[in-house]
């Protein structure tokens, strides 16, 4: 033992030499300082327009509508109304109110804290002759943050069209998501269809022939299955461009088909224009996956004319659309546009 003590006290200097250089190397290593991103619950823009009120009627006045596409949008927004913290509204909002023509508000309910930055689909009501629908007329999506302190911020773009504008509402929050649960329905449609084969619903046909066909002089009646030159095809599950499918405005479903175990889902109908997928927002449908690799569909009339329901015998999209939180950096903020992307 006492050998071993003596050797340790022999080596004590060198381990104080090699202490003192070790202190020097750090005092003088330069450590990057590491970066913090730009919280947009602390660094936004307040948008205290008073006509954004969901009571202002205004809109009624064509004269005094209000249109958010020449306002120069930049970075993140929170809303106020008369100094009252104010959200974009989650739920169906009448046309008109607001300040502007097409209200509009956002579906998909509104994030929790823990949920970060989210994508949501922007909405406008749209009123035609013979129906009315919440999202007749779709916006780019728009970033959506809910902050510790009870408000949100948003992350605004200008809308497709005029007159539309943001709505602000100081009422109740929905937090809730738009999954939809599967339902069944006896008779089992997969098995009590009407078979729907017109060769012009094709969407490879893209004649631009002034007779455009529109579904909603159809009379429609329970579930279709669709067919084309005797092969069974699908409703498109992505964007599909305008003056497909023997009409003005083809009609696709978003969302991506189910599987068979889902059961019966309902799928949101789009139609293609001025550079959105979205543009034209059609009542929902419901659709169902069969046994033999083929797809049933409760079809109803579309919104507007001239929209038809298109028909694909290609591929199938099975994936769900649930919202991937994103996190937001200094100088690398990209707006989710749904850009049709056979154009770029």
């Amino acid at each position: 033992m006492a050998s071993f003590h003596k050797g340790f006290i022999k080596t004590h200097p060198l381990i104080s030499v090699i202490l003192y250089v070790l202190r020097l190397y750090l005092a003088f290593s330069t450590v990057s300082p590491a970066t913090t991103a730009v919280d947009p619950c602390y660094n936004y823009t307040v948008l205290n327009d008073t006509w954004r009120s969901i009571n202002n009627t205004d809109g009624l006045h064509y004269n005094n509508s209000k249109c958010d596409r020449s306002v120069s949008w930049s970075g993140w927004y929170r809303l106020f109304i008369n100094n009252t913290s104010a959200h974009i509204p989650d739920t169906c909002v009448a046309r008109f109110s607001c300040g502007t023509d097409i209200p509009l508000g956002i579906r998909g309910g509104h994030p929790t804290v823990t949920d970060g930055v989210v994508t949501r689909d922007v909405c406008g009501y749209g009123v035609d002759t013979a129906a009315s629908y919440c999202c007749m007329f779709g916006s780019f999506p728009i970033k959506v943050k809910a902050c510790p302190d009870n408000y949100y911020v948003y992350e605004l773009v200008s809308p497709t069209d005029c007159n539309y504008a943001y709505c602000a509402d100081t009422g109740s929050i929905n937090t809730s998501s738009t999954s939809v649960t599967p339902v069944t329905i006896s008779p089992d449609p997969c098995y009590n269809y009407t078979v729907l084969d017109n060769p012009w619903r094709s969407i490879n046909n893209t004649s631009t022939s002034n007779s455009y066909n529109c579904d909603g002089s159809v009379s429609w009646s329970g579930w279709y299955r669709l067919f084309i030159n005797n092969t069974s095809a699908h409703i498109p599950d992505t964007c599909v461009a305008q003056f497909s499918c023997g009409t003005d405005t083809a009609l696709w479903i978003r969302g991506g088909h189910p599987t068979v175990t889902d059961g019966v889902v309902a799928r949101d109908v789009c139609g293609y224009y001025d550079s959105y997928c979205c543009y034209i927002g059609s009542f929902p449908i419901k659709v169902k996956a069969c046994p033999g690799n083929y797809y049933v569909y409760e079809l109803v009339s579309p919104t507007l004319c001239d929209s038809a329901y298109c028909a694909d015998t290609g591929s199938i999209n099975t994936s769900p659309t649930t919202v991937t939180p994103v996190t937001i950096s200094p100088g690398n903020v990209t707006h989710a546009l749904c850009f049709y992307w056979l154009i770029f």
